[in-house]
């Protein structure tokens, strides 16, 4: 994915994406490459027979799913450009993953070798399949959306909401169906059809951003609690891996050795584990508030309840 080559590489050789026992992504079907300063017109563009572009009718995901845009009449994947994007835009973890690298670990047990599992950047298709995907961790014994059904248009297709060579929302399309949306700032604001207070702030004329936005801020302020009362504080940065660092004396900054070197957060428990991914999983996908906001915030939600946190003011999104 950060490469100009390997892209087209991993669709010739009938690529995978599978987890091991450990809960360890793998990919098969391409070598190994140095990373390449941007893409070139044959990354997504069949150069044999350009312009057009490589048919990809289905996408493998690191869950296990194989997932894509479009089936025939008889519900067999066809293939759609927007397939492209998500072979990348998919991160590199799931719930099975993750519960792979914890299985048989006791819930509240810190375990040293439990190390931080990144769900990486952009997993925007992942968002958009929600539990058909199953990137965010979803928790036992709930339930979550599927994939996104945008309104009046039902489910839409990246190509649809973004211009496909710079990423940049088609805000005019936005436009079409929210009135008064003439930039990107506009959209943060557009609520949706539901009125219900999801992050219990009692502010129901905000954006579904602002609400997502809201239970990001909870489940931090569970996840330190949490991490506090467990032994070892804990601090984020979204800037720098692995991310979540060891902060004892809760001064809101990374502890140092002695070497003068942050020390990454090494007392994870299972429950914290989960949180946390999925914490930094709705912080990796910006766009997360409109590719499925009310998924992400399911899984927010049973993620706050779950470390501790107090969900009282809080509502949970009906499964649609």
């Amino acid at each position: 994915c950060h490469t100009a080559s390997g892209l087209p590489e991993f669709i010739k050789n009938g690529g995978t994406v599978v987890f091991d026992s450990r809960g360890t992504t793998l990919t098969a079907g391409l070598g190994a490459r140095a990373p390449t300063n941007g893409f070139a017109c044959t990354t997504c563009h069949d150069g044999a027979n350009f312009p057009e572009r490589y048919a990809v009718a289905s996408v493998p995901f690191p869950s296990g799913a194989t997932i894509g845009f479009e089936k025939d009449a008889d519900g067999k994947f066809v293939p759609n450009d927007s397939n492209l994007c998500i072979e990348c835009h998919q991160g590199r973890e799931s719930t099975s993953s993750v519960n792979a690298a914890l299985r048989g670990k006791d819930v509240d047990t810190v375990d040293a070798a439990i190390s931080f599992k990144n769900i990486h950047y952009f997993a925007a298709g992942a968002t958009l399949f929600g539990d058909l995907a199953k990137g965010i961790y979803q928790y036992d014994g709930q339930t979550y959306n599927g994939q996104f059904k945008h309104g009046d248009l039902g489910p839409t297709e990246c190509k649809q909401c973004h211009n496909v060579h710079e990423l940049e929302v088609k805000v005019d399309v936005c436009a079409q169906c929210h009135k008064g949306v003439a930039g990107i700032e506009d959209v943060y604001k557009v609520r949706g059809p539901s009125d219900a207070d999801f992050d219990g702030d009692g502010d129901v004329a905000e954006g579904i951003k602002g609400e997502l936005e809201g239970m990001q801020a909870a489940l931090y302020e569970a996840i330190k609690a949490y991490a506090t009362k467990a032994g070892t504080g804990i601090v984020y940065n979204p800037a720098s891996f692995p991310y979540f660092f060891v902060d004892k004396d809760g001064d809101g900054q990374a502890d140092k050795d002695d070497k003068g070197a942050v020390i990454r957060y090494n007392a994870f428990t299972p429950r914290l584990l989960k949180a946390a991914y999925n914490y930094q999983y709705s912080v990796k996908d910006p766009g997360a508030f409109t590719h499925n906001g009310q998924y992400v915030i399911q899984a927010l939600y049973d993620s706050i309840k779950d470390i501790g946190g107090d969900v009282s003011k809080m509502t949970r999104p009906e499964v649609k």
